[in-house]
């Protein structure tokens, strides 16, 4: 048998609602591998978040992180590791813009390191696992360094206005609706 490349999401894929993976699923996964099959991670979180499905899995592949923008090899030093990051004028620049809108809150990701804009506690559950960096406040003032993601929440009425202002900055934006999920995707 060929062997292949099987890449998997994490959320609404790889993990139930509990964000674990099953033994089941473990144990299909592990025959895959003993049967010479690469299995490899590839989702919208970023390390931190992802770190312990990859060793739990034991895999021996790259990962890909914040959709795309980060891959790298935990296990490989020579691997060639891609990272590819926001301009910090332009991510500025968007902050700036999104004032007008009135968003609930934006947040940039720099590797390890977390920006929210706006104390929100019910935030702070989600984006600290793996235990990063955490720094509240005006992202104009503490965002030093270009960021790898920025997220924005904003009420639902809001959002058509916000991607029309953030199509000035950059012409492919991700929007993405509250509880979604690829596994949604896949029933329809």
């Amino acid at each position: 048998m060929q062997p292949h490349l099987i890449c998997l999401d994490l959320d609404g894929t790889l993990l139930n609602d509990n964000k674990e993976i099953s033994s089941y699923t473990k144990q299909v996964l592990n025959e895959l591998q003993q049967r010479g099959h690469q299995i490899m991670i590839a989702t919208g979180r970023p390390y931190r978040a992802s770190q312990m499905y990859y060793h739990e899995l034991n895999l021996t592949t790259p990962i890909v992180n914040f959709n795309g923008a980060y891959v790298h090899h935990p296990k490989d030093k020579n691997f060639k590791t891609c990272h590819e990051i926001l301009d910090l004028g332009i991510a500025q620049n968007i902050i700036q813009g999104l004032q007008q809108y009135q968003v609930s809150n934006i947040i940039a990701e720099v590797k390890d390191y977390v920006f929210i804009n706006n104390h929100d506690p019910r935030l702070f559950e989600g984006f600290s696992m793996g235990n990063p960096r955490i720094q509240t406040g005006n992202l104009l003032v503490h965002l030093k360094e270009s960021p790898t993601s920025i997220l924005i929440e904003a009420e639902e009425s809001k959002i058509p206005e916000i991607k029309i202002c953030l199509l000035i900055f950059m012409p492919i934006i991700l929007s993405i609706d509250a509880g979604a999920h690829h596994s949604l995707s896949l029933k329809l």
